[in-house]
């Protein structure tokens, strides 16, 4: 059959009715209709961007639709659809529509799981973007590369939500509902606030850096809790069970979500790490650096090569990238920058 366009329109306008909704659905699981389709997404992107020229325009709402409700209606009809084709075009419909401001946004995949007769919805991002993502409450944050959030579909009703990776959170305040997120073996609780955590499954430690209000703090199977101020940073150690604190800027640590990287008197190790995370590589520092060689400089979207550039312009380094190859696994390895010193300069 031939596409109707102007029911994905009415669709995308919040103008539609049950019969468009339907249409829509049936048509994001209908693989014969997979160019059609692709065409009428097109068409829509462009329309969006032209009714309004103002730089910088949110477009968030354009993907959370697609993956959000497409997949919440999937739980209501998932006799009549099969989920796995809602799957599939949600990652190509991510690719289509995510491409012009992929630096900026990245892109949303928002799924349903089934789990103990109860319904979960995941956010994730890809190895290569960040994502903003808005939660159901009105709470607001993004995603770094390669990590995901997972929340119950009784989320109004008990604010927890599951973090894999890295995120930043701004959460709506609601004294009467904490806002909880769990993470590897720790437990952040508020009520409103502004904060980062990074923890990644392949990391020993968890970072968590309060930009404003108040955070508790715990470990899983510990009584013992910690409450957090403003430009304050608690660093987890899941192989000892234990945590530091200390006060730090904490701009440096939450610039990742507008596209920087600042460095601040950082070591080596640090900057290592950093990279790591930023551009989803391995990293080998293969050389003993001493303590007082760091650096301090801010880089804005510079691609890999930009930024290991003017690395080796500031430090006494020489780094070498090694492309990623097919491993005997059959799993690709990623790319890796390997850090030597450069005995030819002296800074």
């Amino acid at each position: 059959m031939k596409l109707d366009d102007t029911r994905f329109k009415r669709w995308f306008n919040d103008e539609h009715s049950e019969d468009d909704k339907e249409y829509v659905i049936k048509a994001f699981c209908d693989d014969t209709l997979g160019q059609e389709t692709e065409h009428a997404l097109r068409n829509q992107w462009y329309e969006s961007l032209q009714e309004d020229k103002v730089e910088g325009k949110d477009l968030e709402h354009i993907l959370h639709r697609i993956h959000y409700n497409i997949n919440l209606e999937s739980v209501e009809i998932k006799s009549r659809w099969s989920f796995t084709n809602i799957m599939k075009w949600s990652a190509r419909i991510a690719a289509i529509l995510a491409f012009p401001i992929i630096i900026g946004l990245g892109y949303n995949q928002y799924m349903i799981q089934e789990k103990n007769d109860k319904s979960w919805v995941e956010i994730k991002t890809s190895d290569w973007t960040r994502s903003q993502f808005h939660l159901p409450d009105g709470t607001t944050g993004w995603l770094n590369n390669s990590s995901s959030l997972r929340y119950n579909n009784n989320f109004n009703k008990k604010r927890r939500v599951i973090l894999t990776g890295e995120a930043f959170f701004d959460v709506h305040s609601d004294k009467k509902r904490p806002f909880i997120v769990t993470s590897n073996e720790v437990i952040i609780e508020v009520s409103g606030t502004r904060f980062n955590i990074a923890s990644y499954e392949n990391e020993d430690d968890i970072e968590v850096v309060l930009e404003e209000g108040e955070i508790v703090f715990s470990a899983k199977g510990s009584h013992e809790k910690y409450t957090m101020h403003p430009e304050e940073l608690i660093v987890y150690k899941k192989s000892l069970n234990c945590f530091t604190v200390k006060g730090i800027q904490s701009q440096k640590y939450v610039s990742w979500k507008e596209g920087k990287q600042v460095f601040r008197d950082d070591p080596i190790d640090e900057i290592a790490k950093r990279l790591e995370r930023w551009f989803n590589i391995d990293v080998e520092v293969n050389d003993i650096f001493t303590d007082d060689l760091r650096l301090r400089a801010t880089f804005l979207d510079e691609s890999l090569e930009e930024v290991l550039y003017y690395l080796k312009k500031s430090l006494p380094i020489e780094c070498r990238i090694e492309d990623g190859k097919l491993g005997e696994d059959e799993c690709y390895q990623k790319k890796k920058v390997i850090i030597t010193k450069n005995r030819n300069n002296t800074l």
